[in-house]
């Protein structure tokens, strides 16, 4: 029979990351890592036998992965298929009351550390809203790491882009990174010291495969035409 600290050690996941995995402040610790991923995938159940080459990633709605943080044991042998994998990126929008941010930026790196201890390999996603989140959103991030970072729904306004540029720039003051992992649209941020290698979004992946089928169905046509 389960008592009351089990269901609280299970209910907080306690029993994946505690105290004597986090720093004085709280906050999980995770080991450097130095990966250069072929592709980035999105995390999906049912396609992770198809990509054990390409690590998976979690810039799509929460609702798609809040799963892995309910049933933290049941998603291993499945993230074990890919190459590895980016930390869970968590909502942080500014809207957010601080407290609910912090809890986000929490449990990222919660299950990032518990999937390193499971012997996978786990790139630290950067993750913040704006100056006030600066204080817990890089806590836990190793120095010197590769680490990854998503423009997906930045470039809709001036202000997501403002506070996508100051963000990363004090990232790049306090981690110092190996390599920057950027998914998504490029924005011109100027220099930045360090390694970047970019990565199509899937739907850009998707839209791109598309015109060149048809680019492909179109010169068979003509081809076709040509010989009639």
């Amino acid at each position: 029979m389960r008592t009351q600290q089990d269901r609280t050690i299970k209910g907080y996941n306690l029993h994946i990351c505690d105290a004597y995995d986090c720093d004085d402040g709280g906050w999980p610790m995770l080991a450097p890592v130095d990966a250069m991923p072929k592709g980035l995938v999105t995390f999906e159940v049912a396609t992770a036998d198809k990509h054990p080459e390409d690590f998976c990633h979690f810039f799509v709605d929460d609702y798609r992965f809040e799963r892995l943080w309910n049933q933290p044991e049941r998603y291993i042998d499945t993230l074990r298929k890919y190459d590895g994998v980016l930390s869970p990126d968590f909502s942080m929008y500014t809207d957010m009351p601080l407290p609910m941010q912090a809890w986000n930026s929490y449990r990222s790196k919660a299950l990032a550390r518990y999937w390193q201890w499971k012997g996978i390999t786990v790139i630290p996603t950067l993750c913040w809203s704006d100056e006030r989140s600066y204080d817990f959103a890089f806590r836990g991030i190793p120095q010197r790491s590769t680490v990854a970072v998503s423009t997906v729904g930045v470039v809709r306004n001036r202000e997501s882009m403002r506070l996508f540029k100051q963000g990363l720039r004090e990232a790049i003051t306090q981690l110092y990174p190996q390599r920057v992992l950027w998914y998504g649209k490029a924005i011109d941020i100027g220099p930045l010291g360090t390694e970047v290698a970019y990565y199509e979004n899937d739907n850009q992946r998707r839209v791109k495969k598309w015109e060149d089928e048809e680019h492909r169905a179109e010169a068979h046509d003509k081809a076709e035409a040509s010989h009639s």
